[in-house]
């Protein structure tokens, strides 16, 4: 993700395939008369499991779950090892014992996994620097490469619900060790697991834009960081159009347990591009997690929750003033989750009715957000940035399009390149009612898909990672030259099925 090769945040082959076509009986295909010659030329498409690229000399790698002390409140020394130099690797203190604990925990709900890189003692004593290395160096049970893993579900819009993705974080490389092939090796051994767990899609963040592509990953979704004038007066400051139904309440937000539980759900199941989220929202939501400290409790945060006229819960929001020194007086938004566009509305004529409160600021905001066309002074709400958050690497591509979201009816084939050879070469993918199915184009489909005048969709895996969500259109790749050899009358009747209406969002960082 970022300099030194970080990733995440903190802890906050097709070439047998012409042999195999000749094999093939014209009658060949699913439910035709050759279901075992079908079967072999479908593995051939099947996901494959990246070449695991080698560790220099003198390292060694090792993957592991995170486990609690026998006395159930602690962690051992070698995952404590590993919390702290990922911590460092991305600026933040050393961390008390009592801090990582904390950290240990979350990531055991979670169920986590751990790779670490490792300098074999016994080898760097042969260096140079090895003497230098052991007496200030840190102790043998901290790496100079770590990686997290774990599973969440990804929402991509199909109508068969969100879809298993693997989620990568925490990537630092030391700067001691660069350039012996420790991210390349952590990668591609977390690809192949995932590979061979069958999950159809990989998932980071990043803090650096120019690392992953070469993984096969795609930026998928962006965010916003906005700013609200609230301002004093009718069509001056923060004025809706129309007062949203229900009643917001404030909320005491050690008692939100369930409520962010069902909100996120509901959120989760409606949004294209939402992302599970792991144990530390839960606790940051319920004032339990204190991002300054995180053995104590975050004192300043505050809470309301939307209740619906009908008496159930739509949504909520955490929050904190932002201190009496900051002019004009403002109101930092944490986290804003809602089960419909009303509670979403709600829940920001609330922040607006904050006494003494003339601004608020947001930093995970969604590009289509609701509330700008819902002001009567859409000035008073300013973008004041904007960023990447989600870059998604397709790892099983029948999986993973048909989970997707589709705009019309309609068929085209597609090339698929990827250069770590996990997954490419040609589908054919038809569009019904709002689902798709994928085929490898292969037998007798592949020559009567030839007898059809279906367009060409030539791409490599990365560009695949950042159309999936419908973050970006194909005619806009077209334009920037990443679709190959691909017409431009074929990226016109593309488009009409794949582009999407409006942007993704995802409101989790990882």
């Amino acid at each position: 993700m970022a300099v030194n090769g970080k990733a995440g945040r903190s802890f906050w082959d097709s070439a047998h395939w012409p042999l195999m076509r000749r094999a093939l009986p014209r009658s060949s295909g699913p439910g035709t008369a050759g279901p075992i010659l079908w079967s072999i030329v479908a593995d051939l498409h099947a996901p494959q499991q990246p070449e695991i690229a080698p560790l220099a000399s003198g390292l060694r790698s090792e993957t592991f779950p995170v486990a609690m002390n026998p006395d159930g409140t602690t962690v051992d020394a070698k995952i404590a090892a590993f919390i702290r130099t990922a911590e460092q690797g991305f600026y933040e203190p050393w961390l008390s014992d009592e801090q990582i604990n904390h950290i240990g925990q979350v990531l055991i709900k979670d169920e986590q996994t751990l790779t670490g890189v490792y300098v074999d003692r016994d080898d760097a004593a042969e260096e140079s620097w090895g003497s230098a290395h052991t007496q200030v160096g840190f102790d043998a049970d901290h790496p100079v490469g770590t990686f997290l893993d774990y599973d969440k579900t990804l929402n991509a819009g199909g109508p068969a619900g969100p879809i298993d993705a693997r989620l990568i974080t925490v990537v630092t490389v030391s700067p001691s060790f660069r350039r012996r092939g420790i991210l390349k090796h952590m990668m591609t051994s977390a690809l192949a697991r995932a590979v061979k767990d069958g999950v159809p899609v990989a998932a980071l963040t990043v803090s650096e834009g120019g690392i992953y592509g070469r993984f096969g990953f795609g930026c998928a979704t962006r965010e916003a960081n906005i700013q609200v004038d609230l301002g004093e007066g009718h069509g001056e400051g923060f004025a809706l159009r129309s007062e949203p139904s229900g009643r917001v309440i404030s909320a005491d937000p050690v008692k939100l347990d369930e409520v962010i539980g069902t909100s996120f759900e509901a959120f989760h199941a409606r949004t294209r591009g939402s992302i599970g989220r792991q144990q530390t929202y839960q606790k940051a939501a319920t004032a339990r997690w204190n991002a300054e400290d995180l053995s104590s409790w975050n004192r300043k945060l505050r809470a309301a929750v939307h209740v619906r006229e009908d008496g159930t819960i739509g949504g909520y929001v955490t929050y904190r003033h932002e201190g009496w020194e900051t002019d004009p007086s403002t109101i930092r938004i944490s986290d804003l989750i809602a089960a419909d566009d009303q509670s979403h509305l709600a829940l920001w004529d609330y922040i607006a009715g904050l006494d003494i409160v003339r601004r608020a600021t947001m930093r995970t905001a969604p590009l289509a957000d609701p509330l700008q066309p819902a002001l009567l002074n859409p000035r008073s709400y300013k973008v004041t940035g904007l960023r990447d958050l989600l870059w998604v690497r397709i790892l099983d591509v029948v999986q993973a399009l048909q989970a997707r979201a589709w705009s019309v009816d309609g068929a085209f084939r597609l090339e698929l390149e990827d250069a770590m050879g996990i997954t490419g070469g040609s589908f054919t993918v038809r569009v019904h009612d709002g689902a798709a199915t994928v085929t490898p184009a292969a037998g007798a489909a592949a020559a009567e898909d030839s007898a059809e005048d279906l367009p060409t969709l030539q791409l490599s895996v990365e560009t695949l990672g950042s159309l999936y969500l419908g973050d970006v259109s194909v005619r806009t790749l077209y334009a920037a030259g990443r679709l190959k050899d691909t017409t431009a009358e074929d990226v016109e009747r593309i488009s009409r099925i794949m582009d999407l209406p409006t942007p993704p969002f995802c409101a989790t960082h990882f």
